[in-house]
């Protein structure tokens, strides 16, 4: 189940964050929205993200190990999604290491697509990363163009 990351799961969630990076240490920005995905009372993953007035960005995501390939990692991106759509933004943005492969295909399903690399961005300047994004305001606004459809056809 997910559910809005609350003080107590700090110490949880920033082990799950070693996956990320060796040092990690979460911190959430004034704009920042924690979730968390719980299952037997244990945390086996979360998603960080800022969320501004037109725009999101997803800072991070870790699912741990044992638990991967389980759509956890889809259903924290998908309540990212859904929390943006709700706040008017625009689009979503992310930032993935090019040699992540499981990490790019997630995004890639969820209707994020590649539209830069960063030069040397990880690992002390060695490793590129790619900034993907997903456009909110087409598909939100395709979903209400069809349902108003259905909704005409309907009436007739």
């Amino acid at each position: 189940m997910i559910r809005e990351y609350n003080e107590n799961d700090f110490n949880l969630v920033n082990v799950l964050g070693r996956e990320i990076s060796n040092d990690y240490i979460l911190k959430i920005s004034p704009v920042g929205v924690c979730y968390v995905y719980e299952l037997e009372d244990e945390i086996v993953g979360f998603i960080l993200a800022d969320v501004f007035d037109d725009r999101s960005e997803i800072i991070d995501v870790s699912v741990a190990l044992l638990y991967r390939n389980k759509k956890i990692g889809d259903l924290l991106v998908k309540k990212i999604i859904d929390i943006s759509s709700s706040k008017g933004c625009d689009n979503i943005t992310l930032e993935v290491k090019t040699n992540n492969e499981p990490a790019i295909k997630l995004y890639k399903n969820n209707g994020f697509k590649i539209i830069s690399v960063r030069k040397k961005y990880y690992s002390n300047g060695t490793i590129d990363a790619y900034l993907m994004q997903r456009k909110l305001w087409f598909y939100e606004r395709c979903l209400y163009i069809r349902n108003w459809i259905f909704m005409w056809w309907d009436e007739c």
